[in-house]
């Protein structure tokens, strides 16, 4: 073959090669180029906002398997049902609808009823707070949690069911959803958070899992159409104010695992008739039981140190108490103005009775105070009106102000050689008293209040341990009395 033609075929399969390599080189770029196209639009990012139909989405994961928020809408005056899609396209890419942003709803009054998508796993604080008109909602099963206040004053939604799929119900999820009558919280959920059905006023029944560990603060206070509610063995605390002002609640069990009843648990609760308060229980809180006016009896278990303050105050239909040893404080105004109650045992283990503990107890009529009480506080037992006797024990040192002021009823009265005090207006307007022994020293320096024992009847004979006393009384002390009959 002639050189040239050999020549010639070679550079013809030199050229051959150089277009088949820039042609695969091509492609390889092409194919990278191709490949960052995909992978997500020009310009798309997380964060980035886009409106389809009336509703706005923000990108929240990037990619082939995007996914969006439903933060907004275009309007507030969005109405009727809503269905919000599982999916949506941007740039000609699809992104799945996974939840709905903090205050994405808020304030849609005209809308009436929402389908949350399958794809949906959590629903965001506010997000369909003050949709006034909403009646219905549907959650379904992919949904973990539900924001705080999601579906606060929702007024017009009348039920919801919540799935088991659910694991964290937001503080006042629900709070003042007035027309919402029945509610079932999940196995699922551990735990109801502060304020959730609050103000919830047309709830007749809740239906509370056995797994549920503690109820928060204000969890149902004011859902005065509540008649009844079981609280599972699995609760150990129940929170402040939980069931305040529930006025149409006739009982309640407290279950074996709760240690204390919080601040104002059950106040206001006046159609409650009867309580069961387990031996787990050691403390009763502050005003836990206050202005339960239809409870008439109470049995304090052995396990509670302390009643605290206005713990029964005001429950003027309760005639018997039971306080048990191992309780050692009565609080402030703990039994005030419980009308009805006749008498008391305060145990020997008590050695404080705080202030008011007993003020305004007008069926009253004996009391036996331990002597391991120090201290009568302050109207203790101010207009007790119908009480007789009162036994003062020897372990006692000072007697407050206004302790037995207007026990009208009083007869008698003994001073113990331990008391170094009397208070002002101790036993003022004692109108029935006839007698009074003091077994203790009376010096020229005597704390005995101003007051003490005048206002009441002036044929009153006052006894003292020695002439010394007698004297002391007469020369230092006569104004504190309603008359020198010595």
């Amino acid at each position: 073959m002639p050189i040239k033609e050999i020549f010639s075929k070679y550079k013809l399969y030199t050229m051959l090669c150089i277009i088949t390599l820039v042609l695969i080189t091509g492609g390889i770029i092409l194919g990278v180029s191709l490949s960052k196209d995909t992978k997500q639009p020009a310009g798309a990012a997380v964060g980035d906002e886009f409106t389809v139909g009336n509703l706005i989405y923000s990108i929240t994961v990037e990619g082939l398997n995007g996914e969006v928020e439903v933060t907004d809408t275009t309007s507030e005056s969005i109405s009727g049902s809503l269905s919000i899609p599982s999916t949506v396209s941007y740039s000609g890419f699809n992104y799945s609808v996974t939840s709905i942003g903090d205050s994405a709803f808020r304030d849609c009054t005209s809308l009436t009823s929402v389908t949350i998508p399958d794809s949906v796993t959590s629903i965001g604080d506010y997000a369909f707070r003050d949709c006034t008109s909403l009646t219905s909602v549907t959650i379904p099963d992919s949904v973990t949690s539900i924001g705080s206040s999601a579906f606060n004053d929702c007024t017009s939604l009348t039920s919801v069911e919540i799935p088991d799929s659910v694991t964290s119900i937001g503080k006042g999820a629900f709070f003042s959803c007035t027309g919402l009558t029945s509610v079932t919280i999940p196995d699922s959920v551990t735990s109801i958070a502060n304020y959730v059905f609050q103000d919830c006023t047309s709830l007749t029944s809740v239906t509370i899992p056995d797994g549920v560990t503690s109820i928060g603060n204000n969890a149902f206070d004011n859902c005065t159409s509540l008649t009844s509610i079981e609280i599972p063995d699995s609760v150990t605390s129940i929170g402040d104010y939980v069931f305040r002002d529930c006025t149409s609640l006739t009982s309640v069990t407290i279950p074996d695992g709760v240690t204390s009843i919080g601040y104002r648990a059950f106040s206001g609760c006046d159609s409650l008739t009867s309580v069961t308060i387990p031996n787990s229980v050691t403390s009763i809180g502050d005003y836990a039981f206050d202005g339960c006016t239809s409870l008439t009896s109470i049995t304090i278990p052995n396990s509670v140190t302390s009643i605290g303050d206005y713990a029964f105050s005001s429950c003027s239909g309760l005639t018997s108490v039971t306080i048990p040893d191992s309780v050692t404080s009565i609080g402030d105004s703990a039994f005030r103005d419980c009308t009805s109650l006749t008498s008391i045992t305060i145990p020997n283990s008590v050695t404080s009775i705080g202030s008011s503990a007993f003020d305004g107890c007008t069926g009253l009529t004996s009391v036996t105070i331990p002597n391991s009480v120090t201290s009568i506080r302050n109207y203790a037992f101010r207009d007790c009106t119908s009480l007789r006797s009162v036994t003062i024990p020897d372990g006692v040192t000072s007697i407050g102000s206004s302790a037995f002021d207007s026990c009208i009823r009083l007869t008698s009265i003994e001073i113990p050689d331990s008391v170094t005090s009397i208070g002002y207006q101790a036993f003022r307007d004692c109108d029935s008293l006839t007698s009074a022994y003091f077994y203790n020293d009376i010096t020229s320096t005597s704390s005995i209040g101003s007051s003490a024992f005048t206002g009441g009847n002036s044929n009153v004979t006052y006894y003292f341990k020695d002439q010394t006393s007698l004297n002391n009384a007469l020369t230092y002390h006569s104004d504190k009395f309603s008359n020198t009959n010595f």
